[in-house]
């Protein structure tokens, strides 16, 4: 008796809505459950399917993460370029190539790119859909662009120097020194977050495709530990607070709203990096 009772309590908490078995979306289907899956597994608002072979896994997660380190990789150069600028405004002219900088991790993204392509374990449409992607992030777009993006960060205007007087890389030279200090821990807790949901999103194809649960949602905003990565992104918001270093346009609504533009920018972009209707 008490084992019959045992399996029926052990059954109810594997019950998910309507009283079907909670499990994640399977292999070709859409990342919110659309087609298939239910419960905690469900990433409603992630675009996209599971990887549906796994050459195909291995291709996006590969490039997936290749993104990633290119997009921190860009950051840290905006960075140097931001504090190099803050010098020569200063009386200390400091010179950064920043373009080289840039360009060097293009060239990297590209190579590990080439090499994942060049073991023909990709569909076209995946190809295709990161060159589309690689040149969005890392051209100029105004809106989308890592350049067009960055004088979201360094958005005080006060010094009237630009930050780049070519005008491809926006924003603008901090006024003070605490102020780059905030607008360079911004940026970096910016670059932080964008690697911690593709990581989110690379364990969540992972983990549907083999059919185990995931909660995907609690790893890239926040959980009961506090160690999502929305989380940790909040946690630095709140020190930079206290600290009273930052200008006006990076309060702490404001980088909020740069955090909740960044994870909405990622989960919009997930349909690029895992595409569905792909060959066998």
């Amino acid at each position: 008796m008490k084992g019959i009772l045992g399996v029926a309590i052990g059954g109810i908490f594997l019950l998910g809505a309507g009283g079907a078995f909670a499990a994640p979306p399977g292999p070709g289907q859409h990342f919110n459950c659309s087609d298939g899956g239910s419960g905690v597994n469900c990433a409603a608002d992630d675009g996209g399917c599971v990887s549906n072979t796994k050459n195909h896994l291995k291709c996006s997660d590969g490039e997936a993460k290749a993104f990633g380190k290119a997009i921190a990789a860009v950051i840290k150069c905006h960075i140097k370029q931001a504090d190099a600028a803050f010098k020569t405004l200063n009386g200390k002219p400091t010179s950064f190539d920043e373009e080289g900088c840039e360009n060097a991790a293009i060239a990297k993204l590209t190579a590990t790119r080439a090499k994942i392509e060049g073991k023909a374990i990709c569909d076209p449409n995946q190809i295709n859909d990161f060159n589309v992607e690689q040149a969005i992030v890392f051209g100029q777009s105004p809106t989308a662009s890592l350049d067009g993006q960055n004088g979201n960060t360094y958005c005080d205007s006060a010094s009237m120097a630009m930050i780049d007087p070519t005008g491809e890389d926006t924003g603008f030279v901090p006024n003070s020194a605490p102020n780059l200090k905030c607008a360079d821990t911004v940026a970096k807790m910016l670059s932080r977050l964008v690697g911690a949901v593709i990581k989110c999103h690379i364990k969540l194809n992972d983990s549907d495709f083999k059919g185990k649960d995931f909660d995907e949602e609690s790893c890239e905003e926040t959980n009961p530990s506090q160690k999502g990565a929305l989380d940790k992104f909040n946690q630095q918001r709140d020190k930079l607070a206290a600290l009273a270093i930052c200008p006006t346009c990076l309060s702490s609504a404001k980088i909020d709203m740069l955090g909740a533009s960044a994870l909405g920018q990622l989960d919009g972009a997930n349909a690029i990096a895992y595409p569905c209707n792909l060959g066998p």
